[in-house]
């Protein structure tokens, strides 16, 4: 099996690329440090993302941004923007980036009949999420699905991402219980 290593005691300070040059370092103490990471930072950036102001009476069929702005954690070299609900990273890499948006009908009456939630990199979308279901399946309030958005998105230290809803066939409003916004930098990448 190519890349695959099977030892009971492997002991090692380095490991290498195929193409000879190192990758990482192992301590002593077995911890492995990546040669690719900026110094200085030991965690991966990362950050979690809420709101507690919930939106109200928005336009029917009009994308509007998530007002994420409060934040949970935010590690390792990011920035949270409160005031723009956006996050830019600080270091280049792949990012595993995520939100969950709670839209909901503004009357309760069962009018719209598609929710859109999407990630936005420096403005543009990269990752789209849509429930579409006739308007006889939604109940007012007795039924409010939540729509769940993730990928990876390869980013720039100075470029930022941030979440954005909508529905179809009616006004509605963004409840901030069930909404959270986060990601990370996988490993090792730039």
């Amino acid at each position: 099996m190519s890349g695959v290593i099977t030892a009971t005691n492997l002991q090692t300070s380095n490991i290498k690329h195929t193409n000879g040059t190192t990758a990482a370092t192992v301590s002593s103490g077995g911890v492995v440090t990546f040669n690719n990471e900026p110094s200085g930072i030991s965690n991966t950036p990362c950050f979690y993302a809420t709101f507690t102001t919930e939106v109200t009476n928005q336009a029917n069929n009009v994308a509007i941004k998530i007002p994420f702005n409060a934040t949970s954690f935010n590690q390792g070299g990011g920035t949270f923007d409160t005031s723009n609900y956006r996050w830019t990273p600080g270091v280049a890499g792949v990012y595993q980036i995520g939100a969950t948006v709670n839209l909901k009908d503004y009357g309760d009456d069962s009018h719209f009949q598609q929710q859109n939630v999407s990630i936005r990199k420096n403005g543009t979308d990269v990752y789209y999420n849509r429930i579409q279901l006739t308007a006889s399946y939604f109940q007012g309030d007795a039924y409010n699905p939540i729509l769940t958005i993730l990928g990876l998105v390869q980013l720039d230290a100075d470029d930022y991402v941030e979440v954005w809803g909508s529905i179809y066939g009616g006004n509605f409003n963004v409840h901030s219980n069930g909404s959270r916004f986060y990601g990370f930098r996988l490993v090792g990448t730039v």
